[in-house]
């Protein structure tokens, strides 16, 4: 029954949106559009054969409905939640080009591809690329704002505006949402929120990270904000112990089941760390694993939000409601039925 109606939904998605015969012309192309470091980029057909090595970028194409066109993709996509939920075909089915610091330009070029996604740290990748007359885009969504740019750039390129604003439209409809649950937080009930590295509890989130701008969003004043940058940055325990926060949070990572290298039970028992208040009022959670970084610009970032909130503000905004309105999410921009029965803060 699941191979018959995954048949069936393959043939439908191909009704909906039929390929693009070669030399068949659409509206709107030939396109020109300038990538987030200012390229210019032009396309004379939506994309068929993308190569995205970005784990953001291969995730908001998730989103848009093109799983079909992904050619070759970053590696380790087999660890990678969001695959096995939402395009389990792909994996051991596409290239793998491997990381943004490694690029596999061989892989890439095998793949045929007619369009390249890349981040900003592999932007001499793209310049070679570019050379070589493939079109590659280079994406930074290093906020909210440039988010929806990044989406709203790939949906241009691919001739999927509508699934764009859809995705848009909903991310409105949250921020908005989360506006009116925060809006009546006088500043001094707003929690000092000290945001983990990945990697380090002594890594915090400087104030031009997307981490900033996710504790800010939700009622919280990211401790971070003292710091300059827009890279996870090192902080001494005393430094730590200076910005005094109420709330802890460790972030995830993109794999599968992944743990950071600590734990909030290892937290709280630094003996380095025993004057600080969220410490004492054991206010040092998880974020939830299983799913995508929440605290990174992916598409699903906006549940990091909703999460913050219920975690920060439970009283104005519950767990129970952020589990439905995650699964809500995944349903319509992923095509999956989402577990939430693991969506607690786990101390």
């Amino acid at each position: 029954m699941k191979k018959i109606t995954a048949a069936l939904v393959a043939a439908l998605t191909f009704l909906i949106v039929p390929p693009v015969s070669a030399g068949e012309k659409v509206a709107g192309f030939p396109v020109t559009v300038t990538d987030q470091t200012g390229r210019s980029v032009t396309l004379n057909a939506p994309a068929q054969r993308i190569v995205s090595g970005y784990y953001i970028s291969s995730s908001t194409c998730l989103a848009l409905g093109l799983k079909d066109r992904l050619v070759a993709v970053e590696e380790k996509i087999d660890t990678r939640p969001i695959y096995k939920l939402s395009a389990p075909e792909l994996i051991g089915s596409v290239g793998n080009v491997g990381s943004a610091k490694n690029f596999d330009l061989e892989a890439c070029l095998a793949a045929k591809p007619d369009l390249v996604i890349l981040p900003k740290r592999a932007k001499d990748y793209a310049a070679t690329l570019a050379e070589m007359d493939i079109p590659t885009i280079i994406v930074n969504p290093e906020n909210h704002k440039q988010l929806v740019e990044m989406i709203s750039l790939i949906a241009k390129l691919t001739d999927t505006e509508p699934a764009a604003q859809k995705l848009i439209a909903h991310y409105d409809e949250v921020e908005a949402k989360v506006r009116e649950l925060t809006s009546g937080i006088p500043d001094e009930k707003k929690p000092l929120v000290y945001m983990c590295g990945p990697s380090s509890y002594l890594v915090t989130a400087p104030r031009e990270m997307y981490q900033a701008s996710l504790v800010a969003s939700a009622g919280g004043k990211n401790a971070g904000d003292i710091l300059d940058g827009d890279s996870w940055t090192k902080v001494s325990y005393e430094q730590l112990l200076a910005m005094n926060p109420d709330v802890i949070i460790i972030p995830t990572n993109n794999m599968a089941n992944a743990q950071p290298n600590f734990t909030a039970t290892e937290i709280m028992a630094d003996k380095n760390l025993a004057e600080i208040k969220a410490v004492q009022n054991e206010a040092v959670f998880n974020m939830p694993v299983g799913f995508e970084a929440w605290d990174s610009p992916v598409p699903s970032g906006i549940l990091g939000m909703l999460w913050m909130v219920s975690t920060l503000h439970p009283e104005a905004y519950s767990l129970e409601a952020f589990a439905a309105d995650a699964a809500d999410f995944y349903r319509a921009f992923y095509g999956f039925e989402m577990d939430t029965s693991g969506l607690v803060n786990k101390n």
